[in-house]
């Protein structure tokens, strides 16, 4: 059974926080994938808004920075910029779409991911004149109510973005995204769930923010690891969705080097190595589909 311990969660959260405001040492190159805008694009414009949207809607189980590198392709090609707009797509049949969005690749699965990039697209133009911001309107812009709106009433529309598909984590990334990139201030940012991926999940267990035994499936850990970040973010002045972008990178560039069986190779370099579970004998093996495992204990230095 997995445990937390929010007053030492504190800690760590104080620790990662200090740390990724300077992003130095392992956090040095930890820029976001999705914070560059294509060349041209005015950063909080519609276009702007579309790209982020659209883009994120595919972001599942597939390297970010492939996906947002495609993305930036994608637009900066006169050729295939129409796919970012839903009045556009609405006029090119399938066939069009599958093929623009495989020129450079942002289409991962391209029957599968032009199927859920046309859904997006056409829910947002037939509900909201094809302009996001008109839902935020409608919900006087404020976060948990568009969370919970895009969860219950427009799950269907939206497949993947709105989380109806059990990966609730592309929403709260969606709406991260859209405040710190684009600017969109929300009211109860601090009331959202933290978006949890295998990067995210896997500096949950490292930092000893979970510990103990788990054999289970990744979903449910995932509803363990969002309180628990909850519960520990009530000790600090920081709130869940605020963790997001540091926690996927310290695992992105630090914790993913580990081996099990093994300590950290990069412990020595890490500022939260005194909180570290990846030591010898502890098991964490994650996995988005099929069976995961933990077994760790607090981890220390000592």
């Amino acid at each position: 059974m997995l445990q937390s311990d929010p007053q030492r969660m504190a800690k760590v959260i104080k620790t990662l926080m200090d740390w990724y405001a300077n992003k130095d040492g392992l956090l040095s190159g930890a820029e976001p994938p999705e914070s560059k805008p294509p060349s041209g694009m005015e950063q909080g414009s519609y276009e702007h808004i579309m790209f982020l949207t659209l883009s994120v809607s595919l972001d599942y189980q597939r390297s970010a920075n492939d996906l947002w590198n495609s993305a930036r392709t994608t637009w900066e090609d006169t050729v295939t910029r129409w796919v970012f707009y839903p009045n556009e797509i609405k006029e090119k049949n399938f066939e069009e779409l599958v093929s623009a969005l495989s020129k450079y690749k942002l289409s991962k699965k391209p029957t599968k991911d032009t199927q859920i990039w046309q859904r997006v697209s056409n829910s947002f133009l037939e509900l909201f004149d094809g302009d996001p911001r008109n839902l935020f309107k409608k919900f006087d812009y404020d976060a948990l109510q568009i969370f919970n709106a895009m969860r219950k009433q427009y799950g269907k529309r939206f497949p993947y973005l709105a989380g109806s598909t059990g990966t609730s984590k592309i929403l709260s990334l969606w709406i991260r995204i859209l405040n710190m990139e684009a600017g969109i201030q929300f009211k109860n940012l601090d009331k959202v769930p933290l978006p949890i991926d295998i990067h995210t999940a896997r500096a949950t267990i490292t930092t000893g923010c979970l510990f103990g035994k788990f054999d289970g499936t990744f979903g449910d850990l995932v509803i363990e690891a969002k309180k628990a970040w909850i519960d520990a973010c009530r000790q600090t002045q920081y709130y869940p969705l605020q963790l997001d972008e540091p926690l996927w990178n310290l695992s992105r560039f630090g914790c993913s080097k580990h081996a099990s069986g093994d300590y950290c190779p990069l412990r020595k370099e890490c500022r939260l190595a005194e909180f570290c579970t990846a030591v010898p004998h502890s098991i964490i093996s994650l996995k988005q589909n099929g069976n995961t495992t933990i077994q760790t204990g607090i981890g220390s230095t000592n």
